[in-house]
Protein backbone atom coordinates (compact mmCIF):
# COMPACT_ATOMS: atom_id res chain seq x y z
CA UNK A 1 0.00 0.00 0.00
CA UNK A 2 1.27 3.52 -0.75
CA UNK A 3 2.61 5.17 2.40
CA UNK A 4 2.59 8.92 2.98
CA UNK A 5 4.07 11.04 5.72
CA UNK A 6 1.37 12.81 7.73
CA UNK A 7 1.96 16.39 8.81
CA UNK A 8 -0.58 17.19 11.52
CA UNK A 9 -1.37 20.77 12.47
CA UNK A 10 -2.45 20.46 16.09
CA UNK A 11 -3.55 23.03 18.69
CA UNK A 12 -4.78 25.19 15.83
CA UNK A 13 -5.87 28.68 16.78
CA UNK A 14 -8.88 30.18 14.95
CA UNK A 15 -8.30 30.26 11.21
CA UNK A 16 -9.46 32.57 8.43
CA UNK A 17 -8.51 31.87 4.82
CA UNK A 18 -9.26 34.83 2.57
CA UNK A 19 -10.96 34.49 -0.78
CA UNK A 20 -8.73 36.98 -2.55
CA UNK A 21 -11.17 39.87 -2.27
CA UNK A 22 -12.07 42.50 0.31
CA UNK A 23 -14.65 40.36 2.08
CA UNK A 24 -14.10 39.00 5.57
CA UNK A 25 -17.51 37.54 6.38
CA UNK A 26 -16.71 34.36 4.45
CA UNK A 27 -13.63 32.19 4.88
CA UNK A 28 -12.48 29.69 2.28
CA UNK A 29 -13.86 26.24 2.91
CA UNK A 30 -10.45 24.54 2.80
CA UNK A 31 -6.76 25.16 3.32
CA UNK A 32 -5.63 24.11 -0.13
CA UNK A 33 -2.29 22.58 -1.05
CA UNK A 34 -1.22 25.57 -3.15
CA UNK A 35 -1.84 27.93 -0.21
CA UNK A 36 0.27 25.75 2.05
CA UNK A 37 3.17 25.39 -0.37
CA UNK A 38 3.13 29.15 -1.03
CA UNK A 39 3.26 29.75 2.72
CA UNK A 40 6.19 27.34 3.04
CA UNK A 41 7.99 29.17 0.22
CA UNK A 42 7.47 32.46 2.07
CA UNK A 43 8.90 31.02 5.28
CA UNK A 44 11.85 29.64 3.35
CA UNK A 45 12.52 33.11 1.90
CA UNK A 46 12.32 34.62 5.40
CA UNK A 47 15.12 32.23 6.34
CA UNK A 48 17.20 33.75 3.57
CA UNK A 49 16.88 30.62 1.42
CA UNK A 50 15.29 32.21 -1.64
CA UNK A 51 17.73 30.51 -4.02
CA UNK A 52 16.56 27.34 -5.76
CA UNK A 53 12.94 27.97 -4.72
CA UNK A 54 11.45 26.61 -7.94
CA UNK A 55 13.52 23.41 -7.66
CA UNK A 56 12.44 23.05 -4.03
CA UNK A 57 8.72 23.37 -4.83
CA UNK A 58 9.12 20.91 -7.69
CA UNK A 59 10.70 18.30 -5.41
CA UNK A 60 7.58 17.32 -3.42
CA UNK A 61 3.80 17.15 -3.57
CA UNK A 62 1.55 18.15 -0.70
CA UNK A 63 -2.13 17.37 -0.28
CA UNK A 64 -4.79 19.85 0.67
CA UNK A 65 -5.29 19.97 4.44
CA UNK A 66 -8.02 17.61 5.66
CA UNK A 67 -9.63 17.42 9.12
CA UNK A 68 -8.85 14.91 11.83
CA UNK A 69 -10.56 14.20 15.15
CA UNK A 70 -8.45 12.29 17.65
CA UNK A 71 -7.22 9.20 15.81
CA UNK A 72 -9.79 9.51 13.02
CA UNK A 73 -8.52 10.90 9.73
CA UNK A 74 -10.92 12.18 7.08
CA UNK A 75 -10.32 12.28 3.33
CA UNK A 76 -12.34 14.22 0.75
CA UNK A 77 -15.42 12.80 -0.86
CA UNK A 78 -14.79 11.81 -4.49
CA UNK A 79 -16.85 14.02 -6.79
CA UNK A 80 -19.97 12.20 -7.89
CA UNK A 81 -22.46 9.80 -6.38
CA UNK A 82 -21.25 7.82 -3.36
CA UNK A 83 -21.62 4.03 -3.39
CA UNK A 84 -23.17 4.19 0.09
CA UNK A 85 -26.49 2.95 1.42
CA UNK A 86 -28.10 3.33 4.83
CA UNK A 87 -29.22 0.19 6.61
CA UNK A 88 -33.02 -0.07 6.89
CA UNK A 89 -33.74 2.95 4.67
CA UNK A 90 -34.68 3.50 1.05
CA UNK A 91 -32.46 5.72 -1.10
CA UNK A 92 -35.00 8.53 -1.21
CA UNK A 93 -34.72 8.81 2.59
CA UNK A 94 -30.97 9.43 2.71
CA UNK A 95 -30.07 10.76 -0.75
CA UNK A 96 -29.92 14.42 0.35
CA UNK A 97 -27.83 13.56 3.40
CA UNK A 98 -25.25 11.81 1.21
CA UNK A 99 -24.99 14.85 -1.05
CA UNK A 100 -23.93 17.01 1.92
CA UNK A 101 -20.98 14.77 2.82
CA UNK A 102 -17.59 16.38 2.22
CA UNK A 103 -15.29 14.33 4.50
CA UNK A 104 -15.13 10.54 4.81
CA UNK A 105 -13.41 8.63 7.62
CA UNK A 106 -10.37 6.72 6.35
CA UNK A 107 -11.68 3.12 6.87
CA UNK A 108 -14.85 3.88 4.88
CA UNK A 109 -12.91 5.86 2.28
CA UNK A 110 -10.55 2.91 1.74
CA UNK A 111 -13.49 0.58 1.02
CA UNK A 112 -15.02 3.06 -1.42
CA UNK A 113 -11.64 3.52 -3.14
CA UNK A 114 -11.48 -0.23 -3.73
CA UNK A 115 -14.82 -0.13 -5.54
CA UNK A 116 -16.97 -1.56 -2.75
CA UNK A 117 -20.51 -0.49 -1.97
CA UNK A 118 -20.69 0.36 1.72
CA UNK A 119 -23.71 0.01 3.96
CA UNK A 120 -23.68 2.29 6.99
CA UNK A 121 -25.88 3.08 9.97
CA UNK A 122 -27.86 6.31 9.94
CA UNK A 123 -25.78 7.71 12.83
CA UNK A 124 -22.61 7.42 10.74
CA UNK A 125 -23.78 10.34 8.61
CA UNK A 126 -23.16 13.46 10.65
CA UNK A 127 -23.65 16.59 8.56
CA UNK A 128 -20.63 16.97 6.27
CA UNK A 129 -18.92 13.90 7.78
CA UNK A 130 -19.26 10.16 7.13
CA UNK A 131 -17.96 8.28 10.18
CA UNK A 132 -16.40 4.83 10.36
CA UNK A 133 -18.77 3.83 13.18
CA UNK A 134 -22.12 5.07 14.53
CA UNK A 135 -22.05 7.98 16.94
CA UNK A 136 -24.90 9.88 18.53
CA UNK A 137 -22.51 12.33 20.22
CA UNK A 138 -20.19 13.25 17.33
CA UNK A 139 -18.91 16.83 17.36
CA UNK A 140 -17.47 18.16 14.10
CA UNK A 141 -13.69 18.83 14.25
CA UNK A 142 -14.22 22.44 13.18
CA UNK A 143 -16.99 25.00 13.28
CA UNK A 144 -17.35 28.48 11.80
CA UNK A 145 -18.53 31.57 13.61
CA UNK A 146 -19.07 35.18 12.56
CA UNK A 147 -17.46 37.69 14.90
CA UNK A 148 -18.35 41.38 14.89
CA UNK A 149 -15.29 43.60 14.62
CA UNK A 150 -14.60 47.27 14.04
CA UNK A 151 -12.30 48.89 11.50
CA UNK A 152 -10.67 51.97 13.04
CA UNK A 153 -9.53 54.50 10.39
CA UNK A 154 -6.18 56.18 10.61
CA UNK A 155 -7.71 59.60 9.97
CA UNK A 156 -9.64 61.11 12.90
CA UNK A 157 -12.14 62.65 10.50
CA UNK A 158 -13.41 59.25 9.41
CA UNK A 159 -15.86 57.07 11.32
CA UNK A 160 -15.13 53.57 12.54
CA UNK A 161 -16.94 50.88 10.58
CA UNK A 162 -18.18 47.55 11.96
CA UNK A 163 -17.73 44.43 9.87
CA UNK A 164 -18.28 40.71 10.21
CA UNK A 165 -15.29 38.36 10.30
CA UNK A 166 -15.60 34.59 9.94
CA UNK A 167 -13.30 32.43 12.07
CA UNK A 168 -12.98 28.65 11.87
CA UNK A 169 -12.56 27.16 15.36
CA UNK A 170 -11.14 23.71 16.08
CA UNK A 171 -12.33 21.48 18.90
CA UNK A 172 -9.95 19.93 21.40
CA UNK A 173 -8.02 17.01 19.93
CA UNK A 174 -8.94 18.08 16.40
CA UNK A 175 -7.13 19.91 13.64
CA UNK A 176 -5.92 19.62 10.08
CA UNK A 177 -3.39 17.34 8.43
CA UNK A 178 -1.85 16.95 5.01
CA UNK A 179 0.02 14.20 3.19
CA UNK A 180 3.57 14.66 1.98
CA UNK A 181 5.00 12.81 -1.03
CA UNK A 182 8.70 13.03 -1.89
CA UNK A 183 11.52 10.64 -2.75
CA UNK A 184 14.06 12.59 -0.68
CA UNK A 185 14.41 12.33 3.10
CA UNK A 186 16.27 15.64 3.09
CA UNK A 187 13.34 17.36 1.34
CA UNK A 188 10.87 15.74 3.75
CA UNK A 189 12.84 16.99 6.74
CA UNK A 190 13.06 20.49 5.25
CA UNK A 191 9.31 20.61 4.59
CA UNK A 192 8.58 19.51 8.16
CA UNK A 193 11.01 22.11 9.52
CA UNK A 194 9.31 24.80 7.42
CA UNK A 195 5.92 23.68 8.75
CA UNK A 196 7.21 24.14 12.28
CA UNK A 197 8.26 27.70 11.47
CA UNK A 198 4.95 28.29 9.68
CA UNK A 199 3.12 27.23 12.83
CA UNK A 200 4.89 30.02 14.70
CA UNK A 201 4.29 32.62 11.96
CA UNK A 202 0.71 31.49 11.34
CA UNK A 203 -1.22 30.83 8.15
CA UNK A 204 -4.18 32.74 6.74
CA UNK A 205 -5.43 36.18 7.71
CA UNK A 206 -4.95 38.12 10.96
CA UNK A 207 -1.89 36.22 12.07
CA UNK A 208 -0.86 39.26 14.13
CA UNK A 209 -3.80 38.67 16.48
CA UNK A 210 -3.14 34.94 16.80
CA UNK A 211 -4.92 33.56 13.76
CA UNK A 212 -3.75 30.32 12.14
CA UNK A 213 -1.02 29.30 14.58
CA UNK A 214 -0.36 25.62 15.28
CA UNK A 215 2.12 23.00 16.42
CA UNK A 216 3.36 20.19 14.19
CA UNK A 217 3.27 16.43 14.65
CA UNK A 218 5.01 14.57 11.81
CA UNK A 219 5.57 11.29 13.60
CA UNK A 220 2.99 9.21 11.72
CA UNK A 221 2.43 7.76 8.28
CA UNK A 222 -0.75 6.70 6.52
CA UNK A 223 -1.43 3.82 4.11
CA UNK A 224 -3.89 4.14 1.25
CA UNK A 225 -5.19 1.23 -0.85
CA UNK A 226 -2.98 -0.20 -3.57
CA UNK A 227 -5.59 -0.93 -6.24
CA UNK A 228 -4.48 -3.59 -8.74
CA UNK A 229 -7.13 -2.82 -11.38
CA UNK A 230 -8.08 0.87 -10.98
CA UNK A 231 -10.22 2.72 -13.47
CA UNK A 232 -9.80 6.26 -12.14
CA UNK A 233 -7.29 8.58 -10.53
CA UNK A 234 -8.37 10.92 -7.74
CA UNK A 235 -6.73 14.17 -6.75
CA UNK A 236 -5.81 14.82 -3.12
CA UNK A 237 -4.28 18.18 -4.00
CA UNK A 238 -4.78 21.16 -6.26
CA UNK A 239 -3.45 20.40 -9.72
CA UNK A 240 -2.22 22.27 -12.79
CA UNK A 241 -1.59 19.81 -15.63
CA UNK A 242 1.44 19.93 -17.84
CA UNK A 243 0.67 20.24 -21.54
CA UNK A 244 1.48 16.58 -22.22
CA UNK A 245 -0.88 15.51 -19.40
CA UNK A 246 -3.99 17.15 -20.83
CA UNK A 247 -4.97 14.50 -23.39
CA UNK A 248 -4.68 11.48 -21.03
CA UNK A 249 -6.95 13.17 -18.47
CA UNK A 250 -10.03 12.28 -20.53
CA UNK A 251 -11.70 15.43 -19.20
CA UNK A 252 -14.88 14.94 -21.20
CA UNK A 253 -15.67 11.71 -19.35
CA UNK A 254 -14.37 12.79 -15.93
CA UNK A 255 -15.84 14.40 -12.80
CA UNK A 256 -13.98 17.41 -11.52
CA UNK A 257 -14.15 20.91 -10.13
CA UNK A 258 -12.03 23.94 -11.01
CA UNK A 259 -11.04 26.73 -8.66
CA UNK A 260 -9.80 30.19 -9.60
CA UNK A 261 -6.65 31.00 -7.63
CA UNK A 262 -5.15 34.43 -7.23
CA UNK A 263 -5.33 37.14 -4.58
CA UNK A 264 -2.75 39.47 -3.09
CA UNK A 265 0.98 38.82 -2.70
CA UNK A 266 0.45 38.75 1.06
CA UNK A 267 3.33 36.37 1.67
CA UNK A 268 5.98 38.63 0.20
CA UNK A 269 8.95 39.51 2.37
CA UNK A 270 8.82 43.02 0.84
CA UNK A 271 6.08 45.02 2.61
CA UNK A 272 5.60 47.46 -0.28
CA UNK A 273 4.62 44.64 -2.65
CA UNK A 274 1.83 43.14 -0.56
CA UNK A 275 -0.84 45.38 -2.11
CA UNK A 276 -0.24 43.84 -5.55
CA UNK A 277 -2.52 41.16 -6.95
CA UNK A 278 -1.08 38.00 -8.41
CA UNK A 279 -2.06 36.81 -11.84
CA UNK A 280 -4.80 34.20 -11.70
CA UNK A 281 -4.84 30.55 -12.66
CA UNK A 282 -7.46 27.80 -12.63
CA UNK A 283 -6.68 24.52 -10.86
CA UNK A 284 -8.39 21.15 -10.51
CA UNK A 285 -9.41 20.65 -6.88
CA UNK A 286 -8.99 17.76 -4.45
CA UNK A 287 -11.69 15.14 -4.94
CA UNK A 288 -11.63 15.45 -8.74
CA UNK A 289 -11.81 12.12 -10.58
CA UNK A 290 -10.34 11.42 -14.00
CA UNK A 291 -11.70 8.56 -16.09
CA UNK A 292 -8.29 7.05 -16.79
CA UNK A 293 -5.20 6.15 -14.81
CA UNK A 294 -2.44 8.42 -16.11
CA UNK A 295 0.60 9.29 -14.04
CA UNK A 296 0.03 12.92 -13.12
CA UNK A 297 2.85 15.21 -12.10
CA UNK A 298 1.58 18.76 -12.47
CA UNK A 299 3.69 21.87 -12.45
CA UNK A 300 4.69 24.99 -10.56
CA UNK A 301 3.67 28.28 -12.20
CA UNK A 302 4.82 31.86 -11.69
CA UNK A 303 1.92 34.27 -11.03
CA UNK A 304 4.15 37.34 -10.89
CA UNK A 305 2.12 40.36 -12.04
CA UNK A 306 3.30 42.88 -14.59
CA UNK A 307 4.85 45.56 -12.40
CA UNK A 308 8.00 47.57 -13.00
CA UNK A 309 9.78 47.13 -9.69
CA UNK A 310 13.22 45.61 -9.28
CA UNK A 311 12.21 44.11 -5.93
CA UNK A 312 9.31 42.16 -7.40
CA UNK A 313 10.22 38.50 -7.14
CA UNK A 314 8.67 35.39 -8.74
CA UNK A 315 5.32 34.44 -7.19
CA UNK A 316 5.24 30.67 -7.45
CA UNK A 317 2.08 28.61 -7.08
CA UNK A 318 2.40 24.84 -6.89
CA UNK A 319 0.05 22.70 -8.96
CA UNK A 320 1.99 19.51 -8.22
CA UNK A 321 -0.38 16.56 -8.13
CA UNK A 322 -0.78 14.16 -5.23
CA UNK A 323 -3.02 11.37 -6.50
CA UNK A 324 -4.37 7.93 -5.65
CA UNK A 325 -5.69 5.31 -8.08
CA UNK A 326 -9.18 4.09 -7.22
CA UNK A 327 -12.09 2.07 -8.59
CA UNK A 328 -15.46 3.73 -9.13
CA UNK A 329 -18.68 3.41 -11.08
CA UNK A 330 -18.80 5.79 -14.06
CA UNK A 331 -22.42 5.19 -15.05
Amino acid sequence: MPNYRIIKMTHLSPLHIGLGRDSYDVSAGALHSDTLTAALASVRALRGQDDGLLQFLDSFALSTAFPFAGDTYFLPKPIGKLAVSVRGQEERQYRKRLKKIAHIALPIWNKLAMGHTVEVESDQIQGHYLLDKPSASFVAPMTSQLIQRVSVPREDSQDSEPFAFEWTFFNQGCGLYCLLETTSDDIANEVISLFEDLGEHGVGSDRNVGGGHFTVDASQTISLPDITDPNAVMLLSMYIPREEELAPLNVGMSRYQLARRGGYISGSTVDDLRHLRKNTVYMFTAGSLFNSTPTLCGKVVDLRPQWKDGDLHPVYRSGKALTINIKTEWS
